[in-house]
């Protein structure tokens, strides 16, 4: 994918998905081929009671990660089931980064799969997610 691609996809993703991951401090922050990278700082807004990451903020990563990386090949797609490894905390670090990545490209659904790491490196969760591939925007 061109450079110009790149921006385009991501000036069209966030036209029609900004909303949630504004909301959410979700941010893309690349795409390629069936890939896709987003981040999210970790504010105490997006802490659990416990000091760590929420739960939900590491799915939606995974999610939005996966969405991308789905769709950048000019596909529209809809999470169709996802699982999701909690491996350890999201914290003691300044942000969360998802890298998400098509495992299989099939002719309705999709297999993707995705990490979640702190700004260090440090493996938080994995993901697992099945798309569907729809027709057009009206499915």
């Amino acid at each position: 994918m061109t450079q110009e691609q790149k921006d385009l996809f991501i000036k069209d993703y966030f036209s029609h998905h900004g909303l949630f991951n504004e909301h959410n401090g979700i941010r893309l922050v690349d795409v390629d081929d069936g890939c896709g990278v987003v981040e999210a700082d970790l504010k105490q807004q997006a802490m659990n009671p416990r000091g760590s990451a929420h739960g939900g903020l590491i799915f939606s990563l995974i999610d939005v990660a996966t969405g991308v990386a789905s769709r950048s090949g000019g596909r529209l797609t809809v999470t169709q089931d996802a699982s999701v490894y909690f491996l350890r905390p999201g914290w003691q670090s300044e942000k969360l980064i998802a890298r998400g990545r098509v495992v299989r490209e099939g002719g309705t659904t999709g297999l993707c799969e995705a990490e979640v790491t702190t700004a260090e490196g440090v493996l938080v969760a994995k993901g697992t997610v099945s798309v569907f591939y729809l027709r057009d925007s009206a499915d």
